[in-house]
C-alpha cells in the first residue's frame, strides 16, 4: 500500500539524475492536483461553489502539466506550470479576501522553480522568479485588488481554506527541500564515484605510461650497442676494401646507421625527460654554448656561418643543465642545418639576458625560414616539412617538451627567404 504513495512510481520517466528535475515536475504536478481536491472538498463543504469552479481550473493546468511532461515536452510543461499555473493563482488571490492565504501557495513556487530547472535551463529559472515575485509584488502593492475590489467567494470557507492553504504551502516546502537535500546527496555520491573512477585511471595510466617508458628506454639502450659494433665493423672494413662501389656502399650504410644512432640518441633523450626530475644547477652559459658550437663543427656548411654571442649578465644560469644543453644543441644544430646557401655570410646570433625571475634567450639566424602554414607544425613529434633535410623529426618537439618541463615557453618568429627568430623564456630555478 505504502508504494502507491512513492511518488516516482507515478513518473514514466527514466529514474536518472539528468531527468531529476523533469520527474520532481510530475511529482509536483500530483502535489497540486491533489492539493486543489482538497480545496474542492473543503469549498463544497461550504456550499462556496464559485471557489469549486476555481479550484477545478487549477486541477486542470496542474493535470496538463503533468500530462504534457510525461510525453517529454518538459519545457512547455513548466511554462503552464509556472506561467498559467502561477498566474491563475494570482487571479485567484486577488477575486477572493487576503484572509483565505492563497498567496502562500507562491513561496512553494519559489522553491519548486529551484528544482524543475536544470542547470542548462538556468535562464528561464531566473525569468520565472522573476515573474512570480513580481505577481506577489501587484498583490502586496494593491492590498490583493488589482483588478478592483472584487469578492467571487462573498467570505464563505475563510477559515478553513486558509488552513488548508499553509497545509499545502508548508507541504510543499518541506518536500521542496527535502529533494533538494536528496538532489545533493547523489550529486556528491556521483561526484565522489567518478573521481574515484578517475584515480583508478589516472593510476593505471600512470603505471601503463612508466612500463612505455622503461621499455622505450631499454630498447633504445639495447639497439645503441649492436649499432656501435656495426660502424666498427664498417670502419675494419673500409680498410681492407678497394673497390670503389663497395666503398660507396659502406659509406652508405654508415650515414644511415649514424641517422637511426641520432634516432635513437632522440627517443632516449625525450624518455629521459619524462622519466627524470628537474635538476637545478648554475652554467656558465657561455661556456657551454663554445662547446655546442664546437660539437657542430663537423655538419656540412659550418665554414660559412658566424656566431655572433652576447650574454648581457655575468653571474651563472640556474636551470637544468642537461636540458638546456639539448635544447640549446637542437636549435643551434636546426639553424646551421637551414642556412642559406645562396647567401654570402649566414649569420647565427644568440642573445640571453636575464630579468628578476626569468631568462629569454634569443636565437636568431638568416637561413632559409619556415613558412607560415608550417610554423605551427614544426614543434609536432615527427612533423618534416617540406623544406626540411634529412631528420627524425623529434628536434623541436623535443625542445617543445623540455621547456614545457622546465616550465618555459617559446615564440617562434620566421619568414622564408629572411631567417627565424625562436625566443626561450624559463624561469630561474631556485
Amino acid at each position: 500500500m505504502f508504494r502507491f504513495f512513492n511518488l516516482n512510481k507515478w513518473s514514466r520517466l527514466e529514474k536518472n539524475l539528468e531527468q531529476k528535475p523533469n520527474i520532481l515536475l510530475s511529482q509536483f504536478s500530483i502535489i497540486s492536483v491533489f492539493a486543489a481536491f482538497f480545496q474542492v472538498v473543503n469549498d463544497l463543504w461550504n456550499l462556496n461553489f464559485i471557489a469549486v469552479f476555481l479550484d477545478f481550473i487549477i486541477v486542470f493546468i496542474f493535470l496538463t502539466t503533468y500530462i504534457v511532461n510525461e510525453k517529454g515536452k518538459h519545457l512547455i510543461a513548466k511554462f503552464i506550470f509556472i506561467v498559467l499555473g502561477t498566474g491563475f493563482i494570482f487571479f485567484y488571490a486577488s477575486v477572493i479576501p487576503k484572509s483565505i492565504g492563497a498567496y502562500l501557495i507562491f513561496y512553494p513556487i519559489l522553491a519548486v522553480i529551484f528544482l524543475i530547472f536544470s542547470n542548462e535551463e538556468r535562464q528561464y529559472k531566473y525569468y520565472s522568479v522573476v515573474y512570480v515575485l513580481a505577481l506577489l509584488f501587484i498583490l502586496e502593492l494593491t492590498s490583493y485588488q488589482p483588478f478592483g475590489e472584487i469578492n467571487l467567494t462573498e467570505g464563505k470557507s475563510e477559515d478553513t481554506s486558509f488552513y488548508v492553504n499553509m497545509v499545502i504551502s508548508l507541504f510543499a516546502m518541506v518536500f521542496s527541500m527535502y529533494n533538494i537535500d536528496v538532489i545533493n546527496k547523489q550529486i556528491d555520491e556521483v561526484r565522489l564515484e567518478t573521481l574515484k573512477e578517475l584515480e583508478q585511471k589516472n593510476e593505471e595510466l600512470k603505471l601503463a605510461n612508466d612500463e612505455l617508458d622503461h621499455f622505450v628506454y631499454s630498447a633504445s639502450h639495447d639497439l645503441k650497442a649492436p649499432l656501435s659494433s656495426i660502424l666498427g665493423l664498417i670502419n675494419i672494413a673500409k680498410y681492407e676494401v678497394k673497390d670503389d662501389k663497395t666503398m660507396d656502399y659502406f659509406v652508405r650504410i654508415e650515414n644511415r646507421i649514424e641517422r637511426l644512432t641520432l634516432f635513437i640518441k632522440e627517443v632516449i633523450e625525450i624518455s629521459r625527460n619524462t622519466r627524470t626530475e628537474i635538476k637545478a644547477e648554475p652554467i656558465e652559459l657561455g661556456t657551454l654554448l663554445d662547446e655546442i658550437i664546437e660539437n657542430n663543427n663537423y655538419v656540412e656548411g659550418m665554414e660559412k656561418i658566424e656566431f655572433n654571442k652576447n650574454i648581457e649578465f655575468d653571474s651563472p644560469l640556474f636551470t637544468d643543465k642537461a636540458r638546456m644543453e639539448v635544447i640549446l644543441n637542437n636549435l643551434i644544430s636546426n639553424a646551421i642545418k637551414y642556412s642559406d646557401p645562396e647567401k654570402d655570410q649566414s649569420i647565427i646570433d644568440i642573445t640571453a639576458k636575464k630579468f628578476k625571475e626569468e631568462y629569454v634567450i634569443t636565437i636568431t639566424d638568416n637561413g632559409i625560414g619556415i613558412p607560415e602554414d608550417q610554423q605551427e607544425k614544426v614543434f609536432d613529434m615527427f612533423y618534416r616539412g617540406a623544406q626540411s633535410k634529412e631528420g627524425s623529426g623529434l628536434g623541436l618537439y623535443i625542445v617543445k617538451n623540455m621547456l614545457v618541463k622546465l616550465k618555459g615557453e617559446f615564440n617562434l618568429n620566421s619568414q622564408v627567404g629572411e631567417g627565424t627568430k625562436i625566443e626561450l623564456t624559463f624561469p630561474v630555478l631556485k
